[in-house]
């Protein structure tokens, strides 16, 4: 399975399951990923709840927006969601590119993505 196509976007959103992981609003997620094997992809993910309702291999349709969008170099997303690098690091150094609304992915999606479910998710990812 290639990392970022549909069926690993199917397996991502699987592993962390569909139960509410918390009071988090609608969120439309959008991470376009650099310098990987085939250039520049990326993924979007429609989450409610801090569950994954959607999650697509390539960019939004036309004319949609993410609320949060993630821009990353493949390298760092990997050590990211290995856990041997933390995003706030990665942020600091301008390696991770937040646009759109930063409250949210600092107040929502970061301590998500730290929970349980979404840590063996993301390690999973890397496989």
């Amino acid at each position: 399975m290639a990392r970022y196509e549909q069926d690993w976007c199917d397996t991502l959103a699987g592993a962390v399951g569909a139960g509410a992981l918390g009071e988090y609003e609608p969120l439309r997620l959008l991470y376009v990923i650099t310098d990987t094997e085939d250039g520049k992809v990326a993924f979007n993910m429609d989450l409610d709840g801090g569950a994954v309702q959607a999650c697509s291999a390539g960019k939004l349709p036309r004319g949609e927006k993410a609320d949060v969008t993630v821009t990353v170099k493949e390298a760092v997303i990997t050590e990211l969601w290995a856990g041997s690098r933390t995003r706030d690091a990665a942020f600091m150094r301008g390696d991770l590119k937040i646009e759109g609304a930063y409250a949210r992915w600092l107040d929502e999606l970061v301590p998500l993505f730290e929970s349980d479910p979404w840590s063996a998710a993301w390690a999973g990812a890397v496989g």
